[in-house]
């Protein structure tokens, strides 16, 4: 697999924090910012981002905060934070409005930060982001329980001892596990770039622990909706056909949560989750027509 490396990386200092950049294409051409979903990172974009670049835009990939190189997290109450950092990120790269392209978790992001800063976004496309399915968004029916096992979450990430692999190549492997339509070279590739050495002298995600413990609040079905109803810039929704590891949506929920957004839906037959790694022609195909007609 040849993947064209970033052509420049930076750091940006922002928020109390410091977001890892990486940046692909001429810095005067239009912003466009890539989004990756949880607990990846920027370098998952080193094959779809440089072709977004080679349509005339200047394309930055990042790590989100507790995630890659970024700063680590000081809160559980991550999802409302992460919107501040990329409104301040997009008022610190550009002079208008960015185009958005987002994956998994960042497709939350992508349409948050259009509904709360609509002057910051000029267009989206959420490849498979739609959100969690309802199932996922009921309250537990022991509350009592569910706060107990919260805090044995946070005692053993701030307490316990992180676990560490020998070698990258062991992380790749449960990657693969995890994400059975993952090629075992994108594997490779997420894995070398998301792995840092841990106390031990092993290898661990770069992922901030903290990013999964959360904290208690509302969040359900209805607020998703008012949420992604309050998007006004063109969206395009790009989706799979297959099943796959967090593709919990059922078509009628994904048809629903489109119109929602009164977003354009382009479905690539064949592909999953990781739509855009398993069949990048497709998806920049779907790119490049939706932009040609929305504009830069």
């Amino acid at each position: 697999m040849r993947l064209r490396e970033p052509d420049r990386d930076e750091f940006v200092e922002l928020n109390r924090t410091r977001l890892r950049l990486w940046c692909w294409g001429n810095v005067n051409d239009p912003v466009v910012l890539f989004l990756h979903g949880a607990y990846d990172h920027g370098r998952m974009f080193d094959e779809l981002a440089p072709r977004v670049a080679a349509l005339g835009y200047h394309a930055v990939a990042l790590d989100f905060r507790g995630h890659g190189d970024s700063g680590p997290l000081d809160t559980g109450f991550a999802w409302s934070l992460l919107h501040i950092d990329l409104a301040l990120l997009v008022r610190h790269f550009a002079s208008g409005p960015v185009g958005v392209i987002a994956h998994s978790f960042g497709g939350g992001q992508a349409i948050g930060l259009a509904g709360v800063f609509p002057e910051l976004v000029r267009w989206i496309v959420v490849i498979d982001g739609l959100g969690p399915p309802p199932v996922a968004l009921r309250p537990p029916d022991d509350i009592g329980a569910a706060v107990s096992a919260a805090a044995t979450r946070v005692d053993k990430v701030l307490l316990g001892e992180r676990r560490e692999a020998a070698a990258v190549e062991a992380l790749a492997d449960r990657r693969g596990a995890t994400n059975l339509r993952l090629s075992p070279e994108w594997a490779q590739h997420l894995a070398r770039h998301g792995t840092k050495r841990g106390s031990g002298g092993g290898w661990v995600w770069k992922a901030d622990p903290l990013f999964g413990v959360g904290v208690p609040s509302e969040f359900s079905v209805e607020l998703l909706a008012e949420e992604q109803r309050r998007v006004r810039c063109p969206v395009l929704v790009i989706t799979g056909t297959e099943h796959d590891t967090w593709r919990g949506l059922t078509a009628a929920e994904e048809t629903e949560r489109v119109g929602w957004l009164c977003a354009r839906h382009v479905v690539i037959p064949g592909t999953g989750h990781y739509v855009h790694l398993e069949d990048p022609d497709a998806t920049i195909d779907a790119i490049g027509s939706f932009v040609g007609e929305v504009g830069p």
